[in-house]
């Protein structure tokens, strides 16, 4: 649609539109005033002196937090680390730059405000979109809510001294400003409030983090949003430590006479074993009998071992996995002593404090253990290990005690087990190349994705995906060893603790396509301990021990040593997700008790979902990506209302499905449930087509090496970021490609190459498959925003490749590199169009240069998906190979926010002047939220669409919509999928409908629709009026009935007649998609085999079906 040039700014919601107006007027920013302290308020005064403050800079801290869509500004949740941190001189942004974002964020601005003239200050904050400002703790101007660059004024009486200026603002999408003024005491004008009175604390850490951050939530509450904070109902919790017993438990098992051997960890610190204490092992006698700490005998079995963190027990013998070795323990004169020590095995070590041996099992050959690689403190991962071969799980020969390596890739592997189908299990927690925590299936050869200098044994393998992801922070932040439920409502199912995040969870298993897979709840909170072991015990409780350090490895609040034990009560039925099984489309949640009726009649609205991916970098922890908002399709309960399945639009293998049902969500007994929320790893969706390998290579999820790192400081990449950090040799990005056939083929690298540390020409050294191909060199792009693309034709053998861009010696490196691409085939197959339709763009970049001519400014860019996106403008992309006469054209769009496009038809060549479409044609528009006649289904500013058939057609933002458009004579009728939403007739004879060319509009900047599968069909002859029927004969009182059913599935809607042997019926004003039925009685004890027919008028066109139906007796 085409904006009249006295507007400014982008387009806003259509209740502003009078204001965007005057803002435009005013040269672009609305004026309002909006203090919420008048004038003559009491005089403010300052909270602190110079002297009272740390040491101070000039300027201002901007921190940048991205967020989901926003419509006002919100309060986030605590704790949570910005995305950008940095010092400004100033408060006047408007660049992507200078907030370190685009679309979706939340800025702050914290300073001090030094007042050295006391007086009346006039404050005035322009923001886009909106913004408030505090100072000294006193909201003064509130600026909040979607809108472009409007100013709002606030007047305080300030007295000399500093004060405290807070500023927040949020950006929904299209441009941003921020920028805060004022007009001091005996002034008439506005200026940005300088440098020299602001100030800000002096050589402070500003720490950043990836992701997305998120609000606080009004409804969340404890198990739904939030940690659980108590016991399971399911259990009664006994104490098991008796007074002076402070376990730091690593270990827990059963002797052969019933009593519990508990295993401790002994100090674990960073300043090495010569001050640490000792672990030990602790046999405990009547814990299984016991109602509390009195009934338990706590004696010490055997001492002196170095960071044990796993116990086994074999016939009389007690097997420990030190830090270094696996010892085996014995009593060898029956006194209840382990008093003899025999190394088992040796482990490598690199005296690394953090160089752990996780777990220990046995089955009748072999050990198994885990163990961790050494890190720095602050966690990153050692560069170089100390030792070689740590992060693996090992597997020791019983007999022999030969170490041999089962799989690699692990950075805090605590602990090992047996899960379904007598499988090994292991759960790592978050770091380097762990953007989360996971439970990992172990076998022999696989790598988990954690890269170790020097390699580890299995480091070039493929990378081995999770059964289940733990996000961090929502479920998880240190989980600890799983064990396999035996008995109890949640049988076959694992369990785990936590040490930071504490409590228990649970993860339902199920193998799909051959691999395991499922969902993590929460289960139990409550304990005296953040978890570190569980095991169940011979009496079927569950017997939990838990540990904790120094700084924040430890569950806030609590102790850093506890025993307990959660013994099951004789009804288990606490009202809780059972499981959580994939099925097509969606899963299949099975409930502990049946819903209540209120709950199932609301099932429609009942759950929330979203899903998203991991990207696994080099740096510690990491983002989530491609965040997406599910939209639930269907929800429908089984017959005993304990199972309910739910289908979602747009569900992706690969990806975490975060599941919730919030309150009220209620079980048939009354009872709420439990834990409203699952995390499910979708590793393999059934029936999921995976999109064919575009040769498309996103640098940041290519392996990066030696200091090279996922960024996203400088904006306009592809996909999550880019891959920097190029700064010295040994850096290099290692993209692995495929290729159908051997051959030489080019190669494009996007990439960017700014002026640090150098400006110029950079170059790498280029390696294909292991082999030097010499310097590429990178032309300057002027600054780090500006991307470029060059190509070199590479040898490429069939199948897996690696294409690698080292920094070595003699190279001067310090590029951004942002996509790698394969080739010049096309990705898409050309789309599939309806009987009597041909297609004008079918997906295919042939169709789109073969018949399709750009006009104005901007232009379109195929997509990945197959689609067209305009970019910039104003513009049309017109249908060049013919003017249309009579005709239906179909296509889809889709907006990504509240954007703006259109549809043109019925205008005549436009050579390069997109004008002559506005002028002589008619605009089809797309537009979420405009007036009346400007919006979605509109003739643009000559009719709007039926607003309440748009509002049931129309699929939300972010969604695939279809539009139908029907031209003949001068007529226009508009089709939103499949409702007839505007009838149009032209009067205007400047705009002959009769003949012309159809076109697709870029509106401009900021502005992003998408077009598919654009076809179009002449009209002829009135096609015939779709309708489907159906026919049954039922029996009822031993009387024969017949039962028609007619379906219209055309597009306008019908007339339907039902026609029988016994009878005629007429159902008027059938609507497209719309089922009607008649039954007939034929007073017939039985009836022969027959046939009914379904006839219908409308739209000037009649149409027919009919439906057979068999002979049936009912005496």
């Amino acid at each position: 649609m085409p904006v009249p040039a006295v507007l400014s700014g982008p387009r806003r919601r259509s209740t502003r539109v009078a204001r965007t107006l005057a803002a435009g007027l005013l040269g672009g920013a609305l004026v309002a005033t909006g203090a919420i302290l008048p004038a003559n308020a009491a005089v403010a005064p300052a909270v602190n002196t110079p002297a009272d403050l740390p040491k101070q800079e000039p300027g201002v801290t901007l921190r940048t937090y991205s967020t989901p869509p926003l419509t006002e500004l919100c309060t986030l949740k605590s704790g949570q680390t910005p995305n950008v941190d940095k010092l400004m001189s100033t408060i006047d942004w408007s660049t992507d730059e200078q907030f370190g974002a685009g679309d979706n964020f939340i800025t702050h601005a914290l300073a001090n405000l030094t007042i050295s003239t006391p007086g009346q200050y006039v404050f005035r904050l322009t923001s886009d979109d909106g913004s408030r400002l505090t100072l000294d703790g006193t909201q003064l101007i509130d600026n909040d809510g979607l809108h472009g660059a409007e100013s709002v004024e606030g007047t305080v009486t300030l007295d000399v001294g500093v004060h405290d200026l807070f500023v927040e603002m949020f950006e929904a999408t299209n441009g941003q400003q921020l920028t805060v003024e004022w007009k001091t005491p005996g002034s008439s004008s506005f200026t940005v409030i300088p440098n020299d009175v602001l100030s800000t604390e002096a050589g402070v850490v500003r720490v950043t983090a990836p992701g997305t951050k998120y609000c606080e939530g009004s409804t969340d509450s404890a198990g739904d949003g939030l940690r659980l904070d108590a016991v399971n109902p399911d259990y009664t919790l006994v104490n098991l430590r008796p007074e002076g017993f402070t376990p730091k438990v690593s270990g827990l098992a059963f002797l052969g006479n019933g009593d519990l051997a508990v295993l401790t960890t002994g100090s674990v610190n960073s300043g090495g074993w010569d001050t640490s204490t000792p672990g030990k092992v602790f046999v405990l006698k009547g814990a299984q009998a016991a109602d509390g700490p009195e009934d338990v005998t706590v004696v010490e079995a055997a001492g002196g071992l170095l960071n044990p963190m796993g116990i086994d027990v074999i016939d009389d013998k007690i097997y420990v996995s030190e830090r270094y070795q696996l010892t085996e323990l014995s009593d060898t004169n029956g006194d209840g002593s382990y008093e003899t020590k025999r190394k088992v095995a040796e482990y490598p070590s690199g005296n690394n404090f953090h160089e752990f041996a996780f777990g220990l099992i046995h089955d009748e050959d072999n050990f198994y253990v885990n163990l961790s690689v050494a890190i720095d403190n602050g966690g990153a991962t050692t560069n170089p290990q100390p030792a070689k071969n740590r992060g693996t799980s090992v597997k020791i020969d019983r007999a022999t005690g030969a170490i041999s390596y089962v799989a690699g890739g692990l950075r805090t592997p605590n602990g090992v087990a047996f899960g379904p189908e007598n499988e090994l299990f292991a759960m790592d927690n978050q770091g380097a190349w762990l953007p989360a925590n996971k439970l990992v299936n172990i076998k022999q050869d696989r790598f988990f994705n954690h890269y170790t200098n020097p390699a580890g044994p299995f480091d070039a393998n493929p990378v081995t995906p999770p059964v289940v992801w733990i996000p961090q922070n929502e479920i998880g932040n240190s989980p600890s060893t799983p064990i396999m439920l035996k008995d109890g409502p949640f049988a076959g199912q694992m369990m785990f603790g936590d040490v930071t995040y504490g409590g228990l969870q649970r993860a339902f298993l199920e193998k799909v396509d051959g691999e395991f897979q499922g969902a993590v709840f929460r289960h139990s909170a409550g304990f005296e301990v953040g978890v570190n072991r569980v095991i169940e015990g011979p009496d079927k409780s569950l017997y939990i021990g838990g540990t904790g350090e120094g700084g924040n490895w430890g569950e806030a609040g609590k102790l850093t040593y506890g025993l307990q034990k959660l013994v099951p009560k004789t009804t288990q039925n606490t009202f809780d997700m059972t499981s959580m099984k994939v099925v097509e489309g969606g899963f299949e949640i099975e409930y502990t008790q049946p819903l209540s009726d209120e709950t199932v009649a609301n099932l429609a609205t009942a759950y929330r979902a979203e899903q998203w991916r991991y990207l696994p970098t080099s740096t510690y922890g990491g983002p989530k990506v491609d965040e997406e908002i599910l939209s639930l399709t269907s929800a429908t309960a089984s017959a005993d209302r304990k199972t309910v399945t739910v289908t979602f639009d747009g569900l992706k293998q690969g990806r975490v499905v975060h599941l919730r049902s919030p309150q009220p969500f209620a079980a048939a007994s009354g009872d709420k449930l439990w834990s409203t929320e699952a995390w499910y790893t979708l590793n393999s969706l059934p029936g999921y087509v995976s999109p064919a390998d575009q040769g498309w290579y996103e640098a940041e999820e290519a392996r990066l090496i030696g200091g090279a790192k996922f960024d996203v400081e400088h904006s306009g990449y592809s996909g999550a970021g880019f891959a920097g950090g190029l700064w010295q040799a040994g850096s290099a990005f290692e993209f692995t490609v495929n290729a159908e056939a051997a051959g030489t083929v080019p190669v494009n690298v996007r990439y960017s190459n700014g002026p640090n540390p150098a400006p110029g020409t950079k170059d790498v050294n280029l390696y294909v498959n292991g082999q030097n191909l010499g310097k590429w060199d990178f032309p300057s792009t002027g600054d780090w925003k500006t991307w470029a693309t060059i190509t070199r034709d590479m040898p490429l053998v069939a199948g897996a490749n690696t294409i690698a861009l080292k920094y070595e010696s003699g190279n001067k490196g310090n590029i951004n590199v942002d996509v790698l691409s394969i080739g010049t085939a096309d990705i898409c197959a050309p789309a599939q169009v309806e009987d009597g339709y041909r297609s004008l763009f079918d997906g295919t970049l042939e169709s789109l240069n073969a018949g399709w001519r750009m006009a104005g400014p901007g232009g379109f860019g195929r997509q990945n998906d197959c689609s067209i996106r305009g970019e910039g403008g104003m513009g049309l992309l017109w249908h060049k190979a013919q003017e249309l006469n009579e005709y239906s054209l179909k296509l889809d769009w889709k907006l990504i926010a509240d954007h703006n496009g259109g549809v043109f038809v019925g205008f005549p060549d436009p050579q390069n002047d997109p004008w002559v479409a506005v002028n002589q044609g008619y605009e089809i528009q797309i537009d979420a939220t405009d007036a009346a006649d400007r919006t979605t289904g509109a003739i643009y500013t000559f009719q709007g669409a039926d607003a309440a058939a748009v509002e049931a057609a129309l699929k939300p933002v972010g969604s695939w919509n279809a539009y139908e458009i029907v031209v003949k004579g001068q007529t226009i009728k508009i089709f939103l999928n499949g409702t007839l939403v505007n009838d149009f007739t032209s009067t205007d004879p400047a705009r002959d409908l009769s003949q012309g060319f159809i076109g697709l509009q870029n509106h401009g900047g900021g502005e992003a629709v998408s077009y598919r599968n654009v076809r179009v069909k002449d009209i002829d002859e009135p096609a015939p009026l779709a309708v489907t029927a159906s026919a049954e004969v039922r029996c009822m009182a031993k009387k024969a009935t017949l039962t028609v059913r007619a379906t219209n599935t055309d597009t306008v809607p019908v007339d339907v007649t039902l026609t029988t042997a016994w009878g005629e019926r007429v159902i008027p004003a059938v609507q497209p998609g719309a089922t009607v039925f008649h039954t007939f009685t034929t007073r017939a004890v039985s009836v022969p085999a027959g046939e009914a027919t379904v006839s219908a008028t409308g739209d000037g066109r009649t149409g027919e079906a009919t439906a057979s139906y068999a002979a049936k007796s009912c005496g």
